[in-house]
C-alpha cells in the first residue's frame, strides 16, 4: 500500500510543478516597450545631471586632502629620517622663487638643510594638481637628531585650494597639526 501512496504523491507533485511552468509561458511575452525604454533613460540622464556636479566636488576635496597629507607625509618622513641618522633632514621647496607659493610647485626631502632639492635626495614630491598656493616662512624647514624643527621655532604652512583651505602647523618638537585656514588667508 505505501508503494501505491508514494506513486500517487510523486504524481501529484511533478504534474502541479509542469503545470505551473507550462501556464506561465503561455501569456504574454514579458519585456518593455520603446517608450519605457526611453522613459527610464530619460529618468537616468536626468538622475546623473543632478548628481554630477555635486560629485565633482567631492572629487576636489578628495584630491586636496590626499595632496595636504602629502605634505604632511614628506614632513613626518623627514622627521624620522633625521632622529634614524642623528643629523639633519629638511624638506624643501622645489622652487620657491613665488614668495607667496614656495611650495607650490613641489618639494623634496634632503638631507641637511641645502635649501634646494639638489642635495642627498630621500624622496621628491611633485607639484599638487589645482591648488592655488602653498606657502610657508621659509622655503626650508629642517629637522635635528631628535625630530624638532632645528631653530626651535613654530613653522606653518598654508595651503590653499578651491574646494578646501587648510592651515598646517608644525610645532617646535617637530608635530604636525592639520586646521581650517582663516578665511581671507588664501
Amino acid at each position: 500500500m505505501s508503494g501505491a501512496i508514494s506513486h500517487s504523491i510523486s504524481h501529484s507533485i511533478s504534474g502541479s510543478v509542469s503545470g505551473s511552468v507550462s501556464g506561465s509561458m503561455s501569456g504574454s511575452m514579458g519585456g518593455m516597450t520603446l517608450i519605457e525604454l526611453t522613459l527610464v533613460v530619460v529618468v537616468l540622464a536626468l538622475g546623473m545631471s543632478v548628481a554630477a556636479p555635486g560629485f565633482k566636488k567631492i572629487m576636489g576635496r578628495n584630491q586636496t586632502t590626499t595632496q595636504i597629507n602629502e605634505l604632511v607625509t614628506a614632513i613626518n618622513l623627514a622627521r624620522s629620517e633625521a632622529a634614524k641618522i642623528s643629523g639633519v633632514i629638511s624638506v624643501q621647496a622645489t622652487d620657491p622663487s613665488d614668495s607667496q607659493n614656495k611650495f607650490g610647485k613641489g618639494w623634496c626631502v634632503v638631507a641637511g638643510n641645502p635649501g634646494h632639492c639638489d642635495g642627498t635626495l630621500i624622496r621628491s614630491f611633485p607639484a599638487p594638481v589645482g591648488v592655488n598656493r602653498i606657502n610657508s616662512e621659509s622655503a626650508s624647514l629642517p629637522f635635528n637628531a631628535f625630530g624638532e624643527t632645528n631653530d626651535g621655532a613654530t613653522r606653518t604652512f598654508l595651503f590653499c585650494a578651491p574646494e578646501k583651505q587648510r592651515l598646517i602647523t608644525i610645532t617646535p618638537v617637530g608635530r604636525a597639526k592639520i586646521d581650517g585656514a582663516v578665511i581671507g588667508d588664501c
